[in-house]
């Protein structure tokens, strides 16, 4: 495994990580929708404004970055594979857990937490999944996506060839304007968006609030592998909007408490109001930096892989994809104790990380199982 791969796989492995931590916080009092809540949500503490500040600059940036990783390697896998396997190995890869999940997981885990004690799981099939009176997506929401865009990635290929720039045709990275430029439109575009979907809201679990950024990246990926830009980081660059990041971050806290938050005043989800415009503006900027930040992090510390490392990174697609009912259990377990919300999350997500890792580890030793996690 080259350099190149060994260091976006780890960045990939990471973030799997991060998203079973940040599932975890909204079980313990973070701002978010998630299948099983642990705690009194009605008042402000300072564990639940601690969390919603951390579940907010992932939000910002940890799903945008798994679609610059995943669209990165989308040109070359078209570029060996052709049309028809590309997009056959994408409905088994992408499309399969997604069924598997809204299907079986996703149900499954809804109806331990809330309903197994009052309705048998047959019925609860029958009256709400076969029915489709509720759709269990949950965090495949992202393969479904990711799905859709690698469609029309292909029919894109499809109608307009393309291969690799030579080296004396690539354009360079992008200028600090053009970021600038980029993540001004961005927020103003999730603004208006968020007019119609507030965040949260979508269809099939695609939260299109969230969706011009995705976009973006998702193009951004493919972009940078046809034209080199990840062996051509200016350091300068990263290091200008890792601040940016950096002195950001307050901002969105700062901005909410003067506009009401600590007394129940929160519209930010959308619509015309200084919180809606000060979120979506917010989050591209904080996207950006924290992105180049961690690609360069990653490309100069983290350029070659252990055996423990490349184990991980064989097991993150799978620990992604049975992470919910995981983190339920440990939720469940830990329920009775009365120990501080902080506490139990700290736990709870490393519980949840080291037993998703050996049930992908389980799951993976299946035969073909591989071949899809």
């Amino acid at each position: 495994m080259n350099q190149r791969l060994d260091y976006l796989d780890q960045l990939r492995t990471a973030l799997t990580m991060l998203v079973v931590v940040f599932h975890a916080s909204i079980a313990y009092g973070a701002a978010g929708s998630w299948i099983l809540v642990d705690v009194d949500t009605s008042e402000l503490t300072v564990t639940s404004i601690l969390l919603t500040l951390f579940t907010a600059v992932c939000q910002a940036f940890f799903m945008g970055l798994f679609f610059f990783l995943s669209s990165y390697f989308i040109p070359a896998s078209y570029d060996r594979k052709g049309a028809g396997r590309f997009l056959k190995d994408r409905l088994i890869r992408l499309g399969v857990p997604f069924v598997g999940y809204t299907f079986i997981i996703g149900p499954l885990t809804y109806w331990f937490a809330h309903l197994r004690g009052m309705q048998s799981a047959a019925d609860f099939y029958r009256t709400e999944v076969w029915s489709f009176k509720q759709i269990f997506v949950g965090p495949t929401w992202f393969l479904e996506a990711l799905l859709l865009f690698s469609i029309l990635y292909a029919v894109f290929r499809i109608l307009v060839a393309s291969k690799p720039a030579a080296p004396s045709e690539r354009a360079s990275f992008p200028t600090n304007t053009t970021l600038l430029v980029s993540a001004v439109s961005i927020g103003l575009i999730a603004f208006a968006v968020r007019f119609v979907y507030a965040t949260g809201e979508g269809t099939l679990g695609l939260q299109f609030g969230y969706f011009p950024s995705y976009i973006l990246l998702f193009i951004a990926g493919i972009l940078a592998n046809r034209n080199g830009w990840l062996a051509q980081l200016p350091a300068r660059t990263v290091k200008r909007w890792g601040w940016t990041a950096v002195c950001a971050i307050p901002v969105l806290p700062i901005g909410f408490i003067l506009t009401g938050a600590l007394d129940g005043h929160l519209s930010f989800e959308g619509g015309l109001n200084v919180q809606a415009i000060l979120y979506a503006f917010w989050e591209p900027f904080v996207c950006f930096g924290i992105i180049l930040w961690l690609l360069r992090l990653f490309q100069s510390r983290f350029h070659t892989s252990s055996p423990l490392q490349k184990w991980l990174a064989a097991h993150a697609y799978a620990v992604y994809f049975i992470h919910p009912p995981v983190i339920v259990c440990w939720t469940m377990a830990m329920h009775q104790l009365g120990w501080p919300p902080a506490i139990k999350w700290v736990i709870v997500s490393m519980l949840s990380i080291a037993t998703c890792l050996l049930a992908a580890a389980v799951l993976r030793a299946v035969p073909k199982a591989s071949r899809v996690l």
